[in-house]
Order: structure tokens, then C-alpha cells, then sequence
């Protein structure tokens, strides 16, 4: 039962570039809305949901002058105001959160869009006469990225917050498809790495910095394991001190840097360097360099890298990659609480 269910969740991985297409034939035919000069951009949702705005924030952050902020919470910020274009995402339709911060939304009188594969968040939006970019349904929501990844960029292109992307589009399709068996032979190995240790995955540039938050939430879902995740320089200002402690860490980590050619050549002196003064402090390095010629295409490259690495380390591991019980348990108490 679990081979075949891992077997499910490696066929949903390898899908990656073909899912990213098919996205984007479904966002073409999506009625954004008109708009214009928005002064902020807010995308809530959570979880499997939610990363998707923080790839599209990395992605974007220091290429548009408009600000996009991803956000996980009930509430949403007080700079979201009639000025404001706020994507309300969520996979299943019915995520507590993003349902209230969605209604939020509406009070503040921003340009709502929801992207979800149904639910009452596409009952709530096709009553108020809503863009509402429906994906297809039936996927574990971590499973559904390019799905709602493109909903979100196409959005963004449509109503004039950044470029067009479709030419970067195509290059991550082809180049995901052409190299997936390659980078799955690699994610064996890091796996192998991981394997009963503390995963700590590094970013050493802005552009990586969701996808190792992206590479955390898998191990967490998929491989069921904790996993840590910081950002270089910054790490060299503080963890760099408490590397290797409490003791039993030192033997029972491995470290992952995630790595781009945006990487600085300072930061990459200073990803050197930090592995020279904690050696001891972690049992394995481990470096990957991201591929492709387009800023989207390196981005997904180390994407589904990650996603390999959870299932291997899920297979090794002897677990259930699709299931998330204790999410399903937590979701259970919250109903039956009430709100």
C-alpha cells in the first residue's frame, strides 16, 4: 500500500512540467478583471496553497516596483485597501483562514481574485461576481503548485504588474521534462543524505528563498520530518553561532545549500567559509546548483529537486507520502470546535 502510494506521489512530481503547461492554457482562458496602478499586491493562503505566492514574491521582488506580499493568517495587512489587487488561494476552496481573510478583503474593498479548484471559496466568489480562476481538482493541494503558481503570474501579467512570462514558461517545461530523470537520480543521493539526519537547507540568494521554504514544507508533508531553514548572509549574523549545538545536532544533521547564479560571489565565499568554521557541527554538506537560463526555469529547477528528495527520503523512510494525518486530524478539532 505505501509503494503504491508512493508510486502515486513520484507520478504527481515527475507531472511537475506538464501540469505547468496545461496551467497556462487554463489561465489564458481566466477573466481577470480590469485594473490598474494597484499600489500593493496580497496573496493569502496557506500551507500547499500559499506557496505559491511566495515563489511569485521571490520571482518578482526585485524585478516590479509594486510590493507583493504573501500572507498565511486569518487577518490580512492594514496596508490592503481599495488600492489593492488580493488573491485569495486555496486549493480545496474551504481553508478557514484564507475564507476569512478573503471576506476581509472584500469589507476593504480591494480587487479580489480567487484561485482555487472549487469549495465555498468558488461559491463565494461566483455569487459576488469575482475573477475566479478555477484549477483542477482531485490533487493533494502540495501537489497542485503549477496549478496555482500560473493562476497567480498570469493574473499579475494580465492586469499589468509584471512582464509576460511565457517564454520562461515554456524553457522550465522543457527543461524540467528533459532533465527529470537526471535530477532524480541526483535527489536519490541527497536522500541517501538525509537519511536520520536534521535536514537544515540554506538559500544564498532572494530568488531561492521560497524554494527552500518549498523543499521544508515537502520533507515536512511527504517524508514526514522536521526540517530547518535559513537564509545566507543573514545565517552568518546569528546561526552560525549555534551551529552544532545541542550536541546530539553536530552528528545528526546535513546541511543543503541551494545555490544560483544570482549567488554572490561574497556569499558564496562566506557559504565557504561558514563550512570551514563549523566543521564538525553538522555530519554532511551538500551543494546544488540551480539550471536553466531564465529566472523562472532556475527557480523550478531547484523546485522539483526538492520535490524528488521528499519522495526518496518518504521511500527510504518507509512512509506514506500522500497522506497528512495529523493535518486531517487538526482540521477534524477545528470543525467540531466551531467558530
Amino acid at each position: 500500500m505505501v509503494e503504491a502510494s508512493s508510486l502515486k506521489m513520484r507520478e504527481l512530481v515527475f507531472g511537475l512540467p506538464e501540469q505547468l503547461a496545461e496551467a497556462r492554457a487554463i489561465a489564458d482562458k481566466v477573466d481577470y478583471g480590469r485594473g490598474g496602478g494597484f499600489g500593493r499586491v496580497v496573496a493569502a493562503g496557506m500551507g500547499g496553497s500559499g506557496i505559491s505566492a511566495y515563489l511569485i514574491h521571490c520571482l518578482l521582488a526585485d524585478r516590479v516596483p509594486t510590493p507583493i506580499i504573501p500572507w498565511h493568517d486569518y487577518s490580512i495587512p492594514a496596508a490592503a485597501d481599495r488600492g489593492s489587487l488580493f488573491f485569495a488561494v486555496s486549493y480545496s476552496g474551504n481553508t478557514e483562514e484564507t475564507l476569512t481573510a478573503f471576506r476581509q478583503a472584500l469589507r476593504r474593498k480591494c480587487h479580489v481574485i480567487a484561485v482555487t479548484s472549487g469549495g465555498r471559496l468558488a461559491e463565494l466568489a461566483e455569487r459576488a461576481r469575482l475573477p475566479l480562476a478555477v484549477v483542477p481538482g482531485g490533487l493533494p493541494p502540495r501537489a497542485a503548485l503549477g496549478y496555482l503558481f500560473v493562476a497567480l503570474l498570469a493574473g499579475l501579467e494580465r492586469l499589468r504588474i509584471c512582464r509576460s512570462h511565457r517564454a520562461d514558461l515554456s524553457e522550465a517545461v522543457k527543461q524540467m521534462a528533459a532533465r527529470r530523470r537526471v535530477w532524480f537520480r541526483r535527489a536519490g543521493i541527497v536522500a541517501s543524505g538525509l537519511q536520520e539526519r536534521l535536514p537544515l537547507v540554506y538559500s544564498t540568494c532572494r530568488l531561492l528563498d521560497a524554494v527552500a521554504e518549498r523543499w521544508r514544507c515537502q520533507l515536512n508533508e511527504n517524508a514526514k520530518v522536521m526540517c530547518h531553514v535559513n537564509v545566507f548572509p543573514e545565517h552568518n549574523h546569528n546561526e552560525v553561532v549555534g551551529m552544532g549545538a545541542p550536541d546530539f545536532i553536530a552528528s545528526r544533521s546535513a546541511l543543503v545549500a541551494l545555490l544560483d547564479s544570482s549567488t554572490g560571489a561574497r556569499v558564496r565565499m562566506r557559504l565557504k567559509n561558514v563550512l570551514g568554521v563549523t566543521r564538525g557541527g553538522y555530519a554532511k554538506a551538500m551543494r546544488l546548483e540551480s539550471e536553466g537560463r531564465s529566472r523562472l526555469a532556475r527557480m523550478f529547477s531547484l523546485v522539483m529537486m526538492g520535490d524528488m528528495v521528499s519522495v526518496e527520503l518518504a521511500r527510504l523512510r518507509g512512509v506514506d507520502p500522500v497522506p497528512v494525518a495529523r493535518i486531517a486530524e487538526l482540521k477534524r478539532l477545528m470543525a467540531e470546535a466551531g467558530r
